[in-house]
């Protein structure tokens, strides 16, 4: 031992004081997992969340929240997806390496369920990433903020299955949330195990890399910004990531989100899922995504709101349709496609699931594109 620590300890020691005293308390962390957990409602075991935590008036809220939504959602929409998936999408599934969901926001739970298999989801959004929340230095009020403000978030996906994009910008982009307490809450609740959180960027020639945890002004604005999500399905399962960018993908804005063509033209097994996508791409303002989607993907599944009927040549193309189709809701109804309607006179298979902007059961559609190619 050193002489001064000698002296020190041998002082201490005289003085009555144990040696112990002067080393720093262990340092106190949460898993990402405990935090998916706790503000999905789910129940936490782990010993270093306090007690004032777990006894918090919007904690019991939230976990009664999550089971009423869930009890609802398993039986009347998500069990029937998976039947449904199981059996229609077995080519596509198989395939899905890299299951990219533009404009899907963090809608997660839609994409797993529907592809719980790929390597990697890649969503992108105009909301910001956001952080992981750091439950032990939030205090009690900004905790239970916090909580609310995930319900509040995610009553319109849990109800109609899917984002109302106006109320995110109110509720993610005006609060430090984010996008990835949302992705958190999914994730878990979808019965995985969150491994670890990562921030991201991509660079000028299109890679990932990791960067500090972004700001609070909106990232759509600056560079490629986003959140990785490691997970796995069990402990025996391989892990499996979730990225979210937040990005402007229409024309105008494409000498910045031309990063994240390039990063898409890199990924193996391309399957792409298109819900409540506000018919953008029936615009010409949105020329180069549809362009991507369509050369990069070896299948779309889509609802009606995504890429226009129109764009998928019988020659490039197999096509399966899916529930019905007459019009769509009233705040889109410029966008009546007339040779789709035509289609789905001819030939439809049935839908026993509500999902998109017509989201009861009985009024949905989606199409199944597969590249003839990739047969």
């Amino acid at each position: 031992m050193h002489r001064r620590s000698f002296i020190t300890s041998l002082f201490l020691l005289i003085l009555g004081t144990p040696i112990v005293s002067l080393q720093a308390a262990p340092e106190v962390n949460l898993t990402a997992d405990t935090v998916a957990r706790y503000i999905s409602g789910l129940p936490v075991e782990n010993a270093a969340l306090p007690a004032s935590l777990q006894n918090l008036a919007d904690f019991r809220a939230q976990r009664q929240f999550f089971e009423r939504r869930w009890s609802e959602l398993e039986p009347q929409r998500l069990d029937p997806m998976r039947s449904w998936a199981s059996r229609e999408l077995t080519a596509a599934r198989s395939d899905a390496e890299t299951l990219f969901y533009p404009f899907g926001g963090p809608d997660f739970l839609h994409a797993f369920t529907f592809f719980p298999n790929a390597n990697r989801y890649i969503h992108f959004g105009l909301e910001p990433p956001g952080v992981m929340p750091d439950l032990l230095n939030m205090n009690q009020k900004e905790t239970a903020e916090m909580l609310t403000l995930i319900r509040k978030s995610l009553f319109a996906v849990l109800e109609w299955s899917f984002f109302r994009t106006n109320d995110m910008k109110v509720d993610l982009i005006r609060s430090r949330m984010g996008a990835a307490p949302l992705i958190l809450s999914f994730i878990a609740r979808s019965g995985n195990e969150v491994l670890k959180v990562d921030y991201v960027e991509l660079d000028a020639s299109g890679n990932l890399v990791t960067v500090s945890a972004p700001n609070n002004t909106p990232a759509y604005q600056g560079p490629v910004k986003g959140i990785r999500v490691y997970f796995r399905k069990s402990e025996s399962a391989a892990p499996q990531e979730v990225i979210y960018f937040s990005l402007d993908v229409s024309d105008s804005a494409y000498s910045s989100n031309k990063r994240l063509h390039t990063f898409i033209q890199k990924q193996q097994g391309v399957v792409t899922y298109l819900k409540a996508a506000s018919y953008l791409m029936h615009y010409a303002s949105f020329n180069r995504i549809r362009g991507l989607i369509l050369e990069e993907s070896k299948h779309i599944l889509q609802t009606d709101s995504g890429i226009p009927y129109g764009y998928f040549s019988p020659a490039q193309w197999n096509l399966t349709l899916y529930g019905t189709y007459t019009s769509p809701i009233p705040l889109f109804r410029k966008r009546y496609q007339a040779d789709l309607r035509s289609a789905y006179v001819k030939s439809a298979e049935p839908l026993p699931f509500g999902i998109g902007y017509n989201y009861r059961k009985g009024t949905s559609n989606l199409m199944l594109a597969s590249k003839k190619d990739s047969q």
